[in-house]
């Protein structure tokens, strides 16, 4: 898959609404700090649902690290009584956002019936014929706009160890923290040397 972001790009900016219709700006999450996108293939997919449960369990630890924690669901997931995520759940209702990561695919002809018999209902595109899947993906984005990790797996079946995540992102507060601290020992070094002129 040739189009997926990698880390080191930098993420297209987007806005999408949540499950009670509010518009979400990534822009605006990065102003409060890094974010934790998880784009998920849907309730027609157990894998998937597994995956998001697994996405949930981790919120917690993912926020008290200072980040931002946002699942990205394809059109038509219904949100079950019991089902309350702890996390902001966006709606990719045609896919473009899913599209612009480079996490969609054209689902093979033969392959159709059978996704279809599962419940899932591919997005409507200005490509006749086509038929997207999304891909399942975890990405960790400072706040700067770049990606830091980048999970992606065409494999559904396997889905992005939280550990490997919380890792990366301790690395990127340490860093964040860091940089921080030289900022202000520049700034008191000029302070200083202003001082004694």
């Amino acid at each position: 898959m040739p189009g997926i972001l990698r880390a080191g790009a930098r993420v297209p900016p987007f806005t999408l609404p949540d499950r009670q219709g509010s518009k979400v700006s990534l822009d605006h999450l990065l102003m409060a700090g890094p974010v934790v996108l998880d784009f998920v293939r849907g309730a027609w997919c157990a894998y998937g649902e597994e995956s998001l449960a697994h996405f949930a369990s981790a919120y917690d630890r993912i926020t008290a690290l200072g980040a931002k924690a946002v699942a990205v669901a394809p059109h038509g997931r219904p949100a079950h009584a019991g089902d309350a995520l702890p996390m902001p759940e966006l709606i990719d209702m045609d896919m473009k956002v899913a599209r612009a990561f480079g996490l969609a695919f054209d689902l093979p002809a033969e392959l159709r019936t059978r996704y279809l018999a599962l419940g899932y209902t591919p997005p409507r595109t200005q490509i006749a014929g086509s038929f997207l899947v999304p891909i399942p993906a975890t990405y960790l984005i400072d706040q700067d706009g770049l990606v830091v990790l980048a999970y992606v797996s065409v494999d559904y079946r396997t889905r992005f160890d939280s550990e490997s995540l919380i890792t990366a992102l301790q690395a990127l507060t340490v860093r964040r923290k860091t940089g921080e601290r030289a900022a202000r020992q520049l700034v008191m070094g000029r302070r200083r040397t202003r001082h004694a002129v």
